[in-house]
């Protein structure tokens, strides 16, 4: 089954290329029109594969049994199959597009021990694996005759936690993971992985242990048509705004001062707020231009996936790019409802998104002359979100979102919020 319902023709290069001929003029200060050489052309396309389950109930546990209770949860609720089921669609998505590059957030490593040692002097690290949601995603290219490689890949996170379970104390260790899958055949090099400096560290209730949320960046120099374009995957903090644009400025920082560039990531920032203006004063960001669709929503599904009408409501998903690139097409994948699949979970079949973000899918014409710098166009706050006092919107007051976000119990131990911080 394609990842297109019968109401929406399928994300071919193809398809894109050829309904938007012409159409990069409307973008302003970038002159040119597509190249019908698609050997001059690149698809990147940006896909949070999202973790599971929602970080947030972890962190809003005030003691260590909560802390132990919340695991135990996350570790009962994991159902591999419906991971390999997300992944398949994924796949679908990734085959659709005719993808060059695929830029993966929260490509997830859960491994679980038991019994479980946590906090012992004779502590280990768990090594049972549960979910490699990137091998899964790379097992379902491969069931579809797509061979891509992992061109660079991060560890953002790497860490374990305590877990009550049915069955006695168990740990679950966490490994979240930013990557770059490149077609095999197309050349690449001088991989970069990276994490950046500003990271929330926060105290596990009843020990001694802090938990830091960290973020990260993978890069790798992709060949396409005999042009080289540097290809990024980032996510940037969820929770705080000033911590989400110190990583935008560092993802800057690391970005070379020449040449094409492309980057697609969860920059949990929309179009008005204050780190999306900030990475568009330096990038660009093809929607406007190209995308009639109004909102153009990438954020977020009900945490168990299982919502039959879309939730998505924000728009913080995007392929953005600067240097000699102009955008021919872009448009999203994984959003209507035809693309969820089909999964028997404890002897129900369930309907479940491929994520809880929608893709990006983005296609650029390598061979065109210099991008300049074009003039956002306005966009409205979301009707849900509120100011805080340094102008970034943030959800309303009670909103949770899945995924890797940070709850405010725990953030209340650090800085006093006392409100729930939501985004993933």
């Amino acid at each position: 089954m394609r990842l297109s319902d019968a109401t929406r023709s399928p994300v071919t290069r193809r398809a894109l290329l050829g309904s938007v001929a012409g159409a990069a003029a409307g973008i302003t200060g970038v002159a040119g029109t597509a190249s019908a050489d698609q050997s001059s052309t690149a698809t990147v396309m940006t896909q949070n594969a999202y973790l599971g389950f929602d970080v947030a109930e972890l962190l809003g546990a005030e003691s260590l049994s909560e802390v132990r209770e919340v695991t135990g949860g996350f570790l009962a609720d994991i159902e591999p199959e419906l991971y390999a089921a997300r992944a398949e669609r994924i796949a679908a998505a990734v085959e659709t597009a005719d993808a060059d590059v695929v830029a993966l957030q929260e490509a997830v490593l859960l491994r679980r021990q038991r019994p479980g040692d946590y906090g012992t002097e004779s502590s280990s690290a768990a090594t049972d694996v549960v979910v490699d949601l990137l091998d899964l995603i790379r097992t379902a290219l491969a069931e579809r005759g797509l061979d891509y490689t992992v061109a660079a890949e991060s560890v953002a996170n790497d860490f374990e936690l305590p877990a009550e379970t049915d069955g006695g104390p168990a740990d679950l260790r966490i490994t979240d993971r930013d990557a770059l899958l490149v077609r095999s055949d197309l050349d690449t090099a001088d991989p970069v992985s990276g994490t950046y400096d500003a990271a929330l560290a926060l105290p596990i209730p009843d020990s001694d242990r802090t938990l830091t949320i960290t973020r990260g960046y993978s890069a790798v120099d992709v060949t396409v048509g005999g042009v080289e374009v540097r290809a990024v995957s980032t996510h940037l903090e969820s929770a705080l705004s000033q911590y989400r644009r110190r990583q935008a400025r560092e993802l800057l920082d690391a970005l070379p001062a020449e040449g094409p560039v492309v980057v697609g990531g969860d920059f949990n920032s929309a179009p008005g707020e204050t780190t999306y203006d900030l990475l568009t004063d330096s990038l660009h960001d093809p929607y406007d231009g190209l995308q009639s669709e109004a909102g153009g929503a990438t954020c977020c599904q009900a945490k168990d996936l299982q919502n039959d009408e879309s939730l998505l409501d924000r728009r913080i998903d995007a392929v953005l790019y600067r240097g000699p690139v102009t955008p021919t097409a872009i448009d999203r994948v994984g959003d209507r409802p035809g693309d969820r699949t089909a999964v028997e979970v404890d002897g129900e079949t369930v309907r479940a998104w491929p994520s809880d973000h929608a893709g990006v899918v983005g296609t650029f014409d390598l061979s065109g002359p210099p991008a300049t710098a074009a003039t956002p166009s306005p966009t409205a706050r979301d009707s849900t979100a509120t100011t805080t006092t340094d102008g970034t919107a943030s959800p309303a007051a009670g909103a949770s979102g899945p995924g890797f976000s940070t709850g405010s119990a725990l953030l209340g131990l650090v800085l006093g919020a006392g409100a729930w911080l939501r985004r993933r």
